[in-house]
């Protein structure tokens, strides 16, 4: 699909290029969702993906994918005069040659931390490959505030943006609830994937030992069986869809969000958390890495030091009511203001120099 930009009076193509189509959520928020937006704008875009709608990064079928639209991926490369590659290392030799033909602005962006990912061999390509994106990109833009100082002395401009989420879109769904029963069980929720289930599976045991005195319903998203058996706690589990996480995220009384503390976990991103701060619902999260960064600076939060610590903030966050009401405006402002799609766009023009939509006051 193509879209126009204006950059000082001249057309500007862009091409951007995913690690994964609109079912991975990492692409679906950095790129996808800002397709028709921006060409909304009048810019000249073309957008593809590494990896296709439901296809394993290491399968069969991307290996043919990337064999038959390599050719096209290099063509819109050097069509474009602005590209953002996110979180994919694939086309890393290109940035060696950005300015063949001519100027060529480079971002990559990502929010996974892609540099520790693999071992032997294929750990030390990546990195190989990692590093010289970051080295001849013009700009980087990180997720995790971490990484600014990591790449002090590589990167020529470091760009850091939490998010970004649809805090409009979030925002309106908790607009529309209907109001719960008083009596109704406090709703501990959390939304991801088998794959991730595991960083909060521990929690399961704790919060059904608080369900004891406490009316709990245990609310999981994006999985359909998990290895606890409630005794006093009730669970509900809800597919996984894009509709789901707007309407139903927005009903939580307090999110979930753990990290297991070792040296990777310091460098992940944080997507849960950007999903509860937009819905407007207080979280319990691990109180390090980029969860203490955004705890921090948003004053939303109930920080949890360490894994023995789990069980009595989870108590302090069920019990505290008003703190929770208190954190809930304060979400959706923070959001609004620091994590909102409209936000994003905007620094994502500046930093590829490209006009900013009209309107747009720096």
């Amino acid at each position: 699909m193509g879209i126009r930009v204006r950059h000082q009076a001249r057309e500007v193509n862009i091409f951007l290029f995913a690690i994964g189509a609109r079912d991975r959520a990492s692409s679906r928020l950095r790129v996808w969702d800002h397709v028709g937006p921006l060409a909304a704008q009048g810019n000249q875009v073309r957008v593809d993906s590494l990896v296709s709608v439901g296809a394993n990064t290491l399968s069969a079928r991307l290996a043919a994918r990337i064999a038959g639209r390599l050719p096209a991926w290099i063509a819109n490369f050097f069509w474009a005069d602005a590209v953002v590659l996110q979180e994919s290392l694939l086309l890393w030799p290109l940035a060696l040659i950005k300015n063949l033909g001519k100027r060529r602005q480079i971002m990559f962006d990502f929010s996974d931390p892609v540099d520790r990912h693999g071992a032997g061999w294929k750990g030390r390509l990546r990195r190989t490959a990692f590093d010289m994106i970051v080295r001849h990109a013009d700009v980087v833009m990180v997720e995790n505030r971490s990484y600014i100082d990591l790449l002090r002395d590589r990167a020529n401009v470091r760009a850091h943006f939490y998010g970004p989420i649809d805090a409009s879109r979030y925002a309106a769904a908790r607009a529309r609830l209907a109001p719960r029963p008083a009596s109704a069980p406090i709703r501990i929720g959390w939304t991801g994937s088998p794959g991730t289930y595991r960083f909060i599976a521990p929690l399961m045991r704790i919060i059904d030992g608080i369900a004891k005195d406490h009316p709990i319903e245990v609310m999981l998203i994006g999985v359909s069986a998990i290895d606890h058996v409630f005794r006093h706690a009730q669970l509900t589990l809800v597919p996984w869809n894009e509709d789901s996480e707007y309407t139903v995220v927005p009903s939580f009384d307090l999110g979930l969000f753990r990290l297991e503390d070792t040296e990777d976990a310091k460098w992940r991103g944080a997507g849960k958390l950007f999903i509860y701060m937009a819905a407007g619902v207080p979280f319990v999260a691990s109180d390090f890495g980029i969860a203490h960064d955004l705890m921090v600076e948003s004053q939303v939060g109930f920080g949890v030091a360490d894994d023995a610590a789990w069980s009595s903030v989870l108590h302090c966050a069920i019990t505290n009511h008003a703190a929770r009401r208190s954190m809930v405006e304060q979400s959706l402002t923070f959001a609004d203001a620091h994590l909102s799609y409209d936000t994003y766009r905007r620094h994502l023009m500046t930093n590829l120099r490209v006009a900013p939509p009209q309107g747009f006051q720096p």
